[in-house]
């Protein structure tokens, strides 16, 4: 019997029907259930468990013969040259080449059935990647010429402005990454509303009025189905950027984008107590230090890192063994993981992680509690991790899927009677011990990388005086 303790004989995965335990086997660093399989077409094979488990194997193999049979044919503007070998999903799929000579992974279905064509090199589909070439306009063009001539007088609404400033000012100020960021950025939360305005009409008012627009607009994909104040404040915050370059270039004489600043006030977590208590803290981390892969690899010590180092969720699926320092009790952080948009075929957003360097104050040292260091001690042993292995990657090699880890968690409070916590209240607790036991906001900011001390003090810590008469009383009687 697995170590799982669940016997699977009998179940049917696909086109699989197992038939029995067939012992151990060694994916990686791991050791692996095995099961014995009978597939649909007659013939037997071994398969791993969590292979079955997560859908990754349905068969023999026999179904992948159909990827090979379609080699040389061609759908559209697409020649199927290969199978996909790299393939770790559970859709079948293979190498394509394009007639504009770019190669891709597409799936076979979505070949045989005429949903892709091509490469998407003839279509014009949103995403980021794209954003400049894609909102080319001639006439917002000879607008930008005129611009680099020392002509402003032709720029005259916000969307005027924005072109030239994408395309012309940021270039020698900022990373393309960023300009692609901030150009998302305008299309999607501020163009809509804004950018038919005309410079001078965009007051203070007008700005705070979009603001609140702003906060109340429903918005997928998040957990309370708005937009975060975090988020409200960075869109602020390239609209500001955007409208102080305008100053500059002598189109407006303030930047309307400064009283709004001063009234979004950031979330005191002392304030509104939304931190785990001690109490909440006994009965959730049993729980949640529970959660394992499929094949029993304890991801749910990525919470307990969060809880107990004060590192951010991403940083810990970043976390590389190499990075763990036991013999100092010290995590080294230097990656995180990025989460990654685009839109897909078929017009559907599709998800990526990726590994992006940390920055400034963010790429720290950490120390770490002993009882923390046992816990890596142990799981580097047991799993036999090496250096590049991350350290909650599991049998996947890979970095964990952050989704899943903010779903377990969400789940996993609610079944505690705590309603929703995000990993963020794991961090947030983190940061509120250090208040309780006398740090200072400039070693708490070091700790956790905030960029500055004012950040601490403005999310952390107690405003013990809120008046300055009050203050006076307090200083003299």
């Amino acid at each position: 019997m697995s170590r799982t303790g669940r016997d699977i004989t009998g179940e049917r995965f696909g086109k699989l029907v197992v038939t029995g335990f067939a012992g151990y086997g060694q994916a990686g660093r791991q050791r692996v259930a095995l099961w014995e399989c009978r597939c649909d077409c007659g013939n037997t094979c071994r398969v791993e468990g969590y292979l079955l488990k997560s859908g990754r194997r349905k068969s023999c193999g026999c179904i992948r013969s159909t990827a090979d049979k379609m080699i040389g044919k061609r759908f559209g503007k697409l020649t199927v040259i290969a199978e996909d070998l790299d393939n770790h999903t559970t859709l079948q799929k293979v190498i394509c080449r394009c007639d504009c000579g770019r190669e891709k992974s597409i799936a076979t279905r979505d070949l045989k059935n005429g949903k892709v064509k091509s490469c998407g090199c003839d279509r014009i589909r949103p995403g980021k990647g794209d954003y400049l070439e894609r909102q080319y306009d001639g006439a917002l063009e000879a607008k930008r010429e005129a611009f680099q001539k020392g002509d402003t007088s032709r720029i005259v609404t916000l969307e005027d402005w924005v072109y030239v400033w994408l395309r012309s000012v940021l270039p020698h100020v900022v990373k393309e990454t960023t300009i692609r960021m901030y150009a998302e950025t305008m299309e999607r939360h501020i163009l809509p509303a804004l950018g038919d305005r005309k410079l001078e009409d965009l007051t203070e008012e007008a700005v705070s009025g979009w603001l609140r627009g702003l906060e109340s607009m429903p918005l997928a994909g998040t957990q309370n189905g708005h937009m975060t104040e975090g988020t409200v404040r960075n869109t602020l915050s390239v609209l500001s950027g955007c409208m102080k370059d305008a100053q500059k270039s002598g189109l407006i004489d303030r930047n309307p984008c400064i009283g709004p600043s001063w009234t979004l006030q950031g979330r005191n977590v002392w304030e509104r107590q939304e931190w785990l208590s001690e109490e909440q803290v006994r009965i959730l981390e049993p729980e949640l230090s529970a959660y394992q892969d499929e094949e029993g690899y304890p991801i749910g010590l990525g919470f307990r890192l969060v809880l107990y180092t004060g590192i951010s969720l991403s940083e810990a699926a970043a976390l590389r063994w190499r990075d763990v320092d036991l013999e100092r009790r010290r995590l080294r952080l230097e990656y995180f993981v990025a989460v990654k948009r685009e839109l897909g075929t078929g017009g559907a957003e599709e998800r990526h992680y990726e590994l992006e360097a940390l920055s400034g104050r963010k790429r720290r040292e950490v120390p770490v509690p002993d009882f923390i260091a046992e816990q890596l001690e142990q799981v580097k042993r047991e799993y036999r991790g090496e250096p590049d292995g991350f350290v909650l990657g599991g049998s996947e090699k890979k970095p964990v899927r952050m989704d899943r880890m903010r779903a377990v968690l969400m789940r996993r409070a609610q079944a505690c009677g705590m309603g929703s916590v995000t990993p963020r209240m794991l961090r947030d607790t983190y940061a509120i011990r250090a208040v309780r036991a006398g740090a200072s906001s400039d070693m708490i900011a070091e700790l956790m990388g905030f960029a500055s001390s004012q950040q601490v003090i403005r999310r952390y810590m107690p405003k013990n005086v809120t008046d300055k008469s009050e203050l006076v009383k307090k200083m003299f009687g």
